[in-house]
């Protein structure tokens, strides 16, 4: 009974609480003095199974199951994100014929015999089935124009600078007056001095306005018309000088000369720095907001463990949200400056002020959603929060880097979203473009502040009261899972106390 009694592992000679205190050193011991189940496991786990083991096959379906719906899930979120992008696009050939040219004709009047041959034959041209999809081509003589611009007191070239700055048209072309008949004078004379392309046609559109828009729709049109025109010059020149003897270098010079649009361009994107600060920072800002939401968040669970009241924190998490967003943008704009890119073009010195207040703003209302909701696909599921954040840019993006008048109506929501807006109201800081859809742009970013600051508090007592209750489950099951872990213990020490005793 001895050599038993001294290879045990419990002493039964002890007192009833030196027994209790031998037990309790057991249940706490480390690993190396843990009980033959726990060590058997740990065998188990080191020696580790087969991946096609018969053992594992409930959890390779379990698995297989969960790799099934994660790729369900992310199919369907590319298929319905990106087709939104892509149906952007979708047939929007059809679509060119949407935008709004503007066409004065003063080359309309037979002087001395003379027809308006070069009026006569845009005319034509912007009424051919080819003309017409490359825009909605709106024509006045120069009777009818002149009436519109005597209203502002201008001229027909002012009326025109004015209509294409104040957003009407997104392009003109203008026929000179009396066009057809100054040529047919340079040729008949022999005139070094006169440049056909100066004195025929003028194309006037604003770059600025929107640098996609127009090198990929706008522009194109115009050069599309201008090739059309080209083709006819031989056959135009030749009604105007038929009577005209070329009889000198000049005149063949002038004759051979092609009679290109004169373009005109009075807010030119003439700078390729200003992508990344107009173009490309309204999709990292969006990114930027969903960071800070993941950097600060940490911080955020530090303090709601402080005790502090429900109102002083949502307090705290208002005013936080506003601080990020109000730096974050500081710092976004001052890369712009660091770059020497030029703020003052239309604001002066304030030019910085204005454009960090627009992107302030803009950061608030693209930040405030991710952050709302991010916090509750948390609660839901979490890998959500990356494609909510793809689904929000590409929401936003679409309706603004194309023109509304080529993509479908559907896309009409963009007016109301806050990268449309702040890209409107930043192209006022970097170029002098019209100015009047600025207090809609305004007034569209402050409605979105002034909502978002209800919804906010009301879902982080949500987000709050939620993870509290998922923590507390997590709580109980881990010790509920911990007292059956204690006493399978007890029972595994209550056998080999009483098969000492037996033995």
């Amino acid at each position: 009974m001895s050599e038993p009694a001294a290879n045990s592992q419990y002493d039964t000679h002890l007192s009833p609480q030196q027994q209790r205190q031998q037990k309790h050193k057991y249940l706490s011991s480390s690993d190396s003095e843990a009980s033959p189940p726990t060590r058997n496991m740990v065998k188990k786990v080191n020696k580790g199974f087969s991946l096609f083991s018969r053992k594992l096959q409930t959890e390779r379906r379990k698995i297989a199951l969960k790799y099934f719906l994660n790729y369900l899930i992310m199919g369907v979120g590319v298929l319905a994100i990106f087709s939104i992008y892509w149906g952007s696009f979708y047939g929007i050939n059809g679509r060119i014929k949407n935008l709004k040219m503007l066409v004065v004709i003063e080359d309309d009047s037979i002087i001395n015999g003379l027809n308006p041959v070069f009026g006569d034959n845009l005319k034509e041209i912007l009424q051919t089935p080819e003309a017409k999809t490359k825009g909605n081509w709106k024509i006045y003589n120069s009777t009818e124009f002149a009436q519109i611009a005597s209203k502002s007191n201008r001229t027909a070239e002012q009326e025109i600078m004015h209509q294409i700055h104040h957003q009407k048209y997104w392009a003109s072309l203008h026929v000179m007056p009396n066009a057809s008949y100054n040529y047919f004078n340079a040729m008949s004379q022999g005139d070094a001095n006169y440049d056909p392309v100066k004195n025929t046609v003028h194309s006037i559109y604003e770059t600025g306005r929107d640098f996609n828009g127009m090198t990929q729709f706008v522009i194109p049109s115009i050069n599309g018309v201008e090739n059309i025109w080209l083709s006819r010059q031989p056959k135009m020149t030749f009604d105007i000088v038929r009577n005209v003897t070329i009889d000198s270098a000049v005149k063949s010079k002038l004759l051979a000369q092609p009679i290109r649009f004169e373009i005109v361009d009075p807010v030119p994107w003439n700078d390729p720095i200003l992508i990344g600060p107009f173009h490309d920072l309204q999709i990292y800002m969006t990114i930027l907001t969903l960071l800070q939401f993941e950097f600060f968040s940490p911080i955020h669970k530090e303090v709601s463990k402080l005790g502090l009241k429900r109102g002083h924190y949502m307090i705290y998490r208002f005013t936080a949200s506003i601080l990020s967003f109000f730096i974050l943008s500081l710092f976004c704009c001052l890369v712009t400056l660091a770059f020497q890119v030029d703020l003052t073009v239309t604001y002066g010195r304030a030019g910085f002020v204005v454009y960090w207040m627009i992107a302030f703003m803009t950061m608030w209302a693209l930040g405030s959603v991710n952050e709302i909701v991010a916090m509750l696909l948390i609660t839901f599921y979490p890998p959500l929060v990356q494609f909510w954040l793809l689904f929000w840019i590409i929401c936003n993006i679409t309706p603004t880097f194309t023109p509304m008048a080529v993509i479908p109506k559907f896309f009409r929501y963009g007016y109301a979203l806050p990268i449309h807006n702040s890209y409107e109201a930043t192209k006022t800081v970097f170029f002098r473009t019209y100015k009047a859809q600025l207090g809609r742009n305004f007034g569209i970013l402050a409605a979105w502040f002034a909502v978002l600051s209800i919804i906010f508090p009301i879902i982080v007592y949500y987000f709050i009261t939620t993870t509290n209750k998922t923590f507390e489950q997590q709580v109980c099951a881990v010790v509920h899972e911990r007292n059956q872990l204690e006493t399978e213990d007890y029972q595994e020490y209550d056998r080999n106390e009483k098969r000492t005793n037996n033995y």
